[in-house]
């Protein structure tokens, strides 16, 4: 039995007509390119840039400035959601495509002395700087067959309660109602439209040569 047939999802009803179709294949390789993976970021609209916050204490005024930066990308897939642990654990699904984003936040502040306070000149004095790195997931549906937009929120909702991936984008290769989008939207689901860049893809990988596997 394959491990798609074992999992949750499927003990749940959920079929997946995609999981034998190559076109679904080719479509998880192309969003996990690098240049398609940094667009699909970009529509999620994480913030991104510095902002400025200030706080005052009993006797210091304080300006923190926070750059918020995302240092790095990287794509897997057939990402693996699980509940339980060892001997309890079972799997739940995979993810089609997982985009996981390494995130640096600098904070950088400086301090002056309170101005009611007899001994301040109003001078802004540099205060230490820390650094902060964490990640955050973003999980991709891809769809090449034309599926209910109620089973696609159902299997997407269900990973999202056995896994911390904060972002969920429905990827499909044909194009949905306004409908269908705000009824994503509403559910926290981005889509997108695997276009006219998408079909190109399609055509180069038909057209590459062969790997340079070594014959046994």
């Amino acid at each position: 039995m394959h491990a798609h047939e074992r999992t949750l999802l499927a003990r749940m009803g959920f079929a997946d007509p995609d999981r034998r179709d190559p076109l679904h294949d080719i479509a998880c390789r192309y969003v996990a390119t690098q240049p398609v993976a940094q667009r699909l970021v970009g529509l999620l609209k994480i913030e991104c840039s510095q902002r400025p916050e200030s706080y005052c204490t009993e006797e210091w005024e304080v300006e923190l400035l926070v750059d918020k930066v995302i240092k790095k990308i990287r794509a897997a897939s057939e990402f693996e959601v699980a509940k339980g642990e060892r001997q309890y654990r079972s799997t739940v699904g995979f993810v089609d495509v997982l985009l996981r984003m390494d995130m640096e936040e600098r904070h950088t502040s400086c301090r002056r002395r309170i101005r009611s306070n007899l001994s301040a000149n109003g001078s802004w004095y540099p205060d230490r700087d820390s650094i902060e790195r964490y990640t955050l997931d973003a999980g991709i549906e891809v769809k090449t067959t034309d599926v209910p937009i109620s089973d696609a929120m159902r299997q997407i909702n269900l990973y999202r309660s056995y896994s911390d991936i904060k972002y969920w984008i429905l990827a499909t290769t044909y194009p949905l109602s306004q409908s269908q989008f705000e009824c994503l939207a509403n559910a926290r689901i981005l889509h997108v439209h695997l276009g006219q860049r998408f079909q190109d893809f399609v055509k180069e990988q038909a057209n590459s040569p062969c790997s340079s596997s070594v014959e046994v």
